[in-house]
C-alpha cells in the first residue's frame, strides 16, 4: 500500500513548520523509530520547493530539513531534543522556476532525479482538447459536433494571445497563465449534457 502527503510550502514555511506537517501521517513503530501505518510506503509531494523564505545566511531552512531527512532518514524532535528515525518514506517535489529563489540547494537537488516540462506547443494542445472534446461530442447531434474543432482553435488561440498580451511583471506578478487554465475551459465542457 502507498500513502501520500501533500505539503505545500509558500514564503513563511520554516523547517518546525515543516517537521510537524511531515510528523501528521507518521506513527510511531518502536523506540525512535517513525513511519507510516502498517506496511505501507509513505510519498511526501513538496509543492513549490523553492519558496521558503531565503536567510540572510542564503539558506532555507526547510530545505536544509527535507535534506537532512534524505541524507540521514532522521530529524531531531525539538521538544524532547532526541532523535526520530523516518522510515519507509520519499519525496516527490515540483517548484515554479519563475517565483521564489531560483535556484535549489545542489545538496537537496542531487537526491533528486530532475525533469523540466514546458508548455506543449499549439499543435498538440490543439490534439490533446481535440481528441477529449469530439469524443465527449458524439452523443450531441452532428450540429454540434461541428463546431468541435473550431472551438478547440479559438479557446487555444484566446490563451496563446492572453499569454503573450498578459506578461507577468513585478506589479503583475499574479498574471501567469498556464495550462491549467485552458484545462479549466474544457473541464467545464466536458460536463455538458445532449
Amino acid at each position: 500500500e502507498i500513502l501520500f502527503s501533500i505539503i505545500n510550502f509558500n514564503f513563511y514555511t520554516t523547517s518546525a513548520v515543516l517537521q510537524n506537517t511531515m510528523g501528521i501521517p507518521l506513527v510511531k513503530k518502536t523506540g525512535t523509530n517513525y513511519g507510516p501505518p502498517g506496511q505501507a510506503e509513505l510519498v511526501y509531494f513538496i509543492d513549490d520547493i523553492n519558496l521558503p523564505e531565503v536567510d540572510p545566511y542564503d539558506t532555507q531552512s526547510a530545505i536544509a530539513l527535507l535534506r537532512q531527512h534524505l541524507e540521514y532518514e532522521h530529524v531531531y524532535d525539538l521538544s524532547k531534543l532526541t532523535q526520530k528515525n523516518i522510515g519507509h518514506t520519499q519525496l516527490v517535489s515540483c517548484m515554479n522556476p519563475t517565483a521564489g529563489s531560483f535556484e535549489i540547494n545542489p545538496r537537496l537537488q542531487r537526491w533528486f532525479a530532475t525533469f523540466a516540462i514546458g508548455l506543449p506547443e499549439t499543435m498538440s494542445l490543439h490534439t490533446i482538447y481535440l481528441t477529449f472534446l469530439t469524443g465527449h461530442l458524439k452523443k450531441f447531434d452532428e450540429e454540434v459536433q461541428g463546431v468541435a474543432k473550431d472551438l478547440v482553435k479559438c479557446a487555444v488561440s484566446l490563451h496563446r494571445e492572453v499569454m503573450l498580451n498578459f506578461r507577468k511583471t513585478a506589479q503583475n506578478f499574479h498574471y501567469e497563465f498556464n495550462i491549467r487554465h485552458i484545462s479549466n475551459v474544457f473541464q467545464g465542457l466536458l460536463v455538458s449534457a445532449p
